[in-house]
């Protein structure tokens, strides 16, 4: 049955309305990633009619798109039921997915991918089931298609289904032959279509969200509409940034109040699930407390530090790091960075969070491989006290990286400008330091720092103040 021409109008009016609202938080709020949209399903369940149609509303309403097309048709892989099949166009789909988010200079708003990880997981789970792959080498397969710097790209997953009789009508209603092929016969997409949803209920836990979009009983405006308002409100939220934070506990207040230094095995086993919610809603509160994941990047000799200084308006009038050099690199957690998987374990959201903040900040990307963090606290303002440093340390060959600041953030390493670059331990006195710098230098480098002062004969080591 038909949308009537005048409920097809109400829709168009309040999708229009709903992209004139992201567009105005986008106007007030950085997009700092694209959105990522994957597009999975049966054979003819209207997968590729609705890519167009989300692609043609996007662009019209002021967004950039781009679509990762799906690579089957030109895989030279001929049986299409052999495990190299898709693992050829899962690899051509993830080429596409990398090559664009890495390419800082080609941003987009939305980027689209026509089958891309979710599909290829529906590919092997049907191979599987049908003794066409081994389980070690879909075992195999899987890992590395699940791998957390992967999937976490990926916002939302659209999987098609359809009853098989309605897609085989599909298939033959404009051709003019009744010959079954190996894909397309009710046996094979009945067999696919249960491993669609067994993929769903299985690995739906890895990504953020998973959507079943059943369309055999369903026009094609339904499901643009569906779709279309999914990926809007998707986009929105990204636009709102959605941020860390904690209960504040009296447990934990006395705690972390009493030292500017907690070790990690003092404090973990006390630290709740991280929670999300607005960032305005949560900088305001006084119950909560905000983990900030930071890195200290140094020389593998540990004679150097990276120093970076924030751009004015990348910093609050309150901040402590407003017009001071920082030792560290990071920042808070945000929704993206939490899946269901890792959503009960503090530590993991917070490295996940780390990594993709090093990554936005400079450029480069770290392991984080056994290493556990100290937690530091500040009582110096009262945006100070909202916050808890999740602290690592990570040693790097500094001749082998490039850094690439992101100039929105940081104060590039152009002429005179130290931001952005190695500096040696015996120069750090020559920068004004927030508490953080200060206390990581004393506990990490046995460098003690005075607030007041910045002068060198003031920058003495921990253990002649001891003596």
């Amino acid at each position: 049955m038909e949308i009537r021409p005048q409920d097809r109008k109400k829709i168009i009016r309040e999708l229009q309305e709903l992209a004139e609202n992201v567009l105005s938080l986008k106007a007030e709020h950085r997009q700092k990633r694209p959105i990522v949209i994957e597009f999975s399903g049966s054979p003819k369940a209207g997968k590729t009619s609705c890519i167009n149609s989300l692609e043609l509303f996007l662009k019209r309403n002021g967004f950039s798109v781009k679509v990762i097309q799906e690579r089957a048709s030109v895989c030279p892989v001929s049986d299409k039921q052999s495990p190299m099949f898709n693992i050829w166009t899962s690899c051509m789909s993830l080429a596409g997915l990398i090559g664009t988010l890495e390419d800082k200079s080609n941003t987009v708003d939305v980027l689209i991918l026509d089958r891309g990880i979710f599909d290829a997981l529906c590919w092997f789970e049907w191979l599987s089931s049908t003794d066409k792959m081994e389980d070690n080498q879909k075992y195999i397969t899987e890992q590395f298609l699940l791998m957390d710097e992967l999937i976490k790209s990926i916002d939302i997953v659209f999987a098609f289904c359809v009853e098989p009789h309605i897609s085989i009508e599909r298939e033959y209603a404009n051709l003019l032959t009744d010959k079954i092929g190996t894909i397309m016969n009710k046996t094979v997409l009945e067999e696919y279509l249960s491993a669609i949803r067994r993929t769903i209920e299985k690995k739906k836990v890895y990504f953020h969200s998973v959507f079943e979009i059943d369309t055999s009983n369903k026009v094609q405006d339904e499901v643009g509409k569906e779709v279309t308002t999914k990926t809007l409100e998707t986009l929105k939220d990204l636009l709102m940034e959605r941020i860390g934070f904690i209960q504040r506990t009296e447990q934990i207040d006395n705690l972390i109040s009493k030292n500017k230094i907690t070790e990690y095995e003092d404090l973990i086993a006390l630290l709740p699930p991280i929670e999300f919610d607005l960032r305005e809603t949560v900088e305001l509160s006084s119950n909560y407390i905000q983990p900030l994941p930071i890195a200290v990047i140094t020389n593998k000799e540990k004679t150097k530090l990276l120093v970076i200084k924030k751009n004015k308006n990348a910093v609050s009038a309150t901040s402590p790091e407003k017009d001071k050099h920082l030792i560290y690199v990071g920042g808070h957690s945000r929704y993206e960075d939490k899946t269901e998987s890792n959503s009960n374990d503090f530590i993991s959201i917070c490295k996940t969070a780390l990594k993709r903040e090093i990554k936005e900040e400079i450029g480069i990307s770290v392991a984080l491989n056994n290493i556990n963090p100290i937690f530091l606290y500040s009582n110096e303002n009262i945006t100070s006290q909202k916050h808890l440093a999740v602290c690592f340390i990570i040693p790097v060959d500094e001749e082998s990286i490039k850094l690439r600041l992101d100039s929105h953030e940081l104060v590039l390493n152009k002429g005179k400008s130290k931001s952005g670059k190695f500096v040696c331990l015996s120069e750090i006195q020559q920068f004004e330091l927030e508490d953080w710098s200060r206390t990581i230098l004393s506990h990490y480098f046995n460098l003690y720092y005075p607030k007041q002062m910045s002068m060198l004969e003031n920058f003495i080591p921990t253990e002649e103040i001891s003596n």
